[in-house]
């Protein structure tokens, strides 16, 4: 089995914002906090979510592995500021979801019939648009069109969306050169004693599991 991963990019300076709306959404899903503590890895697991320090105005959020959408949304909504929501699907390819103010405003996946086929209206949701990423973040054009690629028409895996970038367009790695073109700066878990996480670990409210 490939890898999984979801995280957050959230553009906030504050990780107490952050930590803080994350307690009130995931409390409105029925899920009250059990743990905050200080780690310098990353799990995947269910209800856990490890926060970074704020780097660039940019604080990530690496969440369990299947995406939940309301979570940004509602992170978004509440703090009104933009999200991305990236994910990694089973090493396969990397996709995101832009929210603004919980708003859905973008979204990429580099092959969006890989569940099954779809019409071309639904694949071109699923391109990209690069004039709104400018709009809200005034990153330059340029720098990012090469990234919102449908990989079918690129034919040669090595081909990299600049010669600097560490990863070519194909890698699902290539989410790491994307991000850096707005600031957001992975974090280099090879590394570990340089990360500073905070892990918040929830658990299913009792009140929310009556009349179940």
């Amino acid at each position: 089995m490939g890898l999984f991963l979801t995280m957050l990019a959230c553009k906030v300076s504050s990780r107490d914002d952050i930590i803080e709306a994350l307690v009130d959404v995931m409390k409105h899903k029925g899920f009250s906090i059990l743990s905050k503590e200080k780690v310098s890895q990353i799990t995947g697991q269910d209800n856990q979510f490890d926060v970074t320090e704020s780097k660039n105005e940019w604080i990530q959020v690496f969440c369990p592995e299947t995406p939940d959408d309301s979570v940004p949304e509602q992170l978004s909504k509440k703090l009104n500021i933009p999200i991305f929501q990236f994910h990694i699907h089973d090493g396969n390819f990397w996709m995101y979801q832009l929210f603004v103010s919980g708003e859905l405003k973008d979204r990429h996946n580099p092959i969006p019939d890989y569940w099954g086929k779809v019409s071309e209206e639904e694949k071109s949701l699923w391109k990209g648009n690069p004039d709104v990423l400018v709009s809200i973040f005034g990153v330059k054009k340029s720098k990012i069109e090469p990234y919102l690629s449908f990989w079918e028409k690129i034919k040669d895996d090595n081909t990299k969306a600049f010669p600097k970038d560490k990863y070519s367009i194909r890698s699902e790695w290539a989410m790491t050169d994307f991000q850096q073109k707005f600031g957001i700066e992975y974090p280099d878990f090879e590394k570990f004693k340089e990360v500073e996480l905070i892990r918040l670990t929830f658990k299913r409210s009792k009140l929310s599991n009556l009349g179940k």
